[in-house]
């Protein structure tokens, strides 16, 4: 295995979707992959899975996934076992913790990065 490579590719399959006209408050935990429409506070906590804040996403809390795609916004500590990644337009306000950072053109983050093995 190649230092940043992830082990597992990212699971593809949406299973949960959390929408506009939705905010949730507290913990929340999924498997293979949720995609955030609309705010969470808290905590959000997948064992592998992929985490998806779309561009109407609002993120406010400390993130535990495999993998975390950024398109809308997130603050708060983001910890992913394989990889982060954020797109253009994408925002991040706190630390990144993860073996692979991929930030696109046009993305803001404003943190520290500590990459992990």
């Amino acid at each position: 295995m190649k230092y940043g490579t992830p082990a597992l590719p990212a699971p593809t399959e949406l299973r949960t979707r959390l929408c506009e006209g939705i905010e949730l408050t507290g913990e929340v935990k999924f498997t293979e992959v949720m995609r955030v429409e609309t705010k969470i506070a808290g905590k959000v906590f997948s064992d592998s899975g992929s985490l998806v804040v779309s561009e109407k996403g609002y993120v406010q809390a400390t993130i535990e996934a495999g993998f975390v795609e950024v398109f809308g916004t997130v603050e708060g500590t983001i910890t992913a076992k394989y990889k982060v990644e954020i797109h253009s337009g994408g925002r991040v306000t706190g630390d990144i913790y993860t073996p692979n950072l991929n930030i696109e053109h046009g993305a803001f983050f404003d943190g520290k990065c500590h990459m992990t093995t």
